[in-house]
């Protein structure tokens, strides 16, 4: 029987806990949230601009969220992030105006946020170091399936909707079908909402300590107050984190309507290809650990974000849906690649008392770089179609390979202490013998 190295109960437990949630909030919404708004009758410019402001939020409330969890514990954030997720779809649902979308979407940038900040910390705590891939691994591989299962259910979830419950009265719209009428996109994520809360259930399971193999990192036990923050070496480590949030921003919410566009696909078969890209990701993210046993951490993530531009560029000019659902799975699960290998090696450089307060700065910057560039994806969509977003995208992730090299040249702190105290012993002798 071959044993996973580093999966205990807690990461279970977590891992649990996230494809619930990558289920609800990621997958059934990565296919419906857009065919929402546009069959509430806004056009890509809007679009973009409320995926945009979404993140908002994220970048106004980072930092005090990551001060939060180092003081109350990641786990806590994590129950309270998924609570406000999905409490935040409620408003828009109910009353679907600009200002109240505008309000619900910034609402859930601020949950999810708080979710992405504490999730890396806390999975850090759950494993050893030499483990530290591997559980990065196993959450690419869990939220991505996951993700995919998801996808594929919000491709049919309208129509079945429809066909279980069927049209109330009023809600038909004439010459538009009732699967994509405001009322079935808006109950598949209601679905999604109450899919997002059940994903609580798990984390309230975990234990309030790190297990004893683990590293001694406190899982929800209020932390002192760090005494000297190094901001400039955080935001220095964090700038990957804004390049990353510039290229997803201009592509992670939009998939969908590329396919529907681009190729005249229904929404079942947008959901499928969405589908079986995620899976992709989660077999690729399956590869981490190689990955970094073959190339180590930074030479992986150049080569993994070079691979990613040349897809990225092919998918742009792609004309055969075959073709670009292929060049699709290639470029985004390559890219998605710098979760796992990015996160450990930026957490690497930086004390454990303020893992949560680095991770919140790398989140607000890369809310930064989400609300800019799928706010312009939205225009860059209407003039000029996706052809230049994509070539966009490929640049970046160049800019990002070459911003990793510069940022992570040095060995980590810890590493560097090590490499002296080891030369000290030899300095001495060479002493002692002259």
């Amino acid at each position: 029987m071959v044993k996973l190295q580093g999966l205990n109960r807690p990461l279970v437990l977590f891992l649990l806990h996230s494809a619930i949630f990558h289920i609800g909030l990621f997958g059934i919404t990565d296919v419906v949230l857009n065919f929402y708004f546009v069959s509430l009758g806004y056009d890509s410019e809007v679009i973009g601009f409320l995926q945009g402001i979404s993140r908002v939020g994220g970048i106004f409330t980072g930092i005090p969220i990551g001060i939060l969890a180092d003081r109350i514990g990641a786990r806590r954030v994590i129950i309270y992030s998924m609570v406000g997720s999905a409490l935040s779809y409620l408003p828009m649902l109910v009353m679907p105006s600009l200002p109240i979308l505008i309000f619900s979407r910034v609402l859930f940038g601020i949950s999810f946020g708080a979710a992405f900040i504490a999730a890396g910390p806390l999975m850090i705590a759950l494993v050893s170091r030499e483990h530290q891939s591997h559980a990065f691994g196993y959450y690419q591989i869990t939220t991505l399936t996951a993700t995919a299962f998801g996808s594929f259910i919000g491709g049919f979830l309208p129509r079945l909707i429809i066909e279980t419950i069927g049209m109330p009265q009023g809600a038909a719209l004439e010459g538009v079908a009732d699967a994509q009428t405001p009322f079935a996109y808006g109950a598949a994520l209601f679905i999604s909402a109450l899919i997002s809360f059940a994903s609580v259930l798990p984390v309230l399971r975990l234990p309030d300590r790190a297990p004893t193999h683990a590293a001694p990192t406190v899982v929800s036990e209020v932390n002192a107050p760090p005494t000297f923050v190094p901001w400039r070496e955080i935001i220095m480590l964090s700038i990957p984190s804004m390049l990353f949030g510039l290229t997803a921003g201009l592509t992670f919410p939009f998939y969908n309507l590329f396919f529907r566009t681009r190729f005249t696909l229904p929404d079942e078969q947008v959901g499928a290809i969405l589908s079986i890209g995620w899976l992709f990701m989660g077999v690729v993210g399956a590869t981490t650990p190689w990955w970094e046993r073959r190339f180590g951490r930074i030479r992986a993530l150049l080569i993994s974000m070079s691979l990613a531009a040349v897809a990225y560029v092919a998918l742009g000019f792609s004309q055969v849906v075959i073709f670009g659902a292929l060049m699709f799975m290639i470029a985004a699960s390559v890219r998605n690649l710098l979760v796992p290998l990015y996160e450990p090696l930026r957490l690497e450089y930086v004390p454990k008392r303020i893992h949560n307060l680095s991770s919140a700065v790398g989140s607000v910057l890369w809310s930064m770089g989400w609300f800019a560039s799928s706010s312009l994806s939205g225009v860059l969509q209407r003039d000029f179609g996706f052809d230049l977003i994509f070539s966009i995208v490929a640049a970046l992730l160049i800019v990002t390979a070459i911003s990793i090299a510069i940022v992570f040249r040095k060995p980590p702190p810890n590493l560097q202490e090590g490499m002296a105290n080891a030369e000290q012993p030899e300095q001495a002798a060479a002493l002692a013998s002259d």
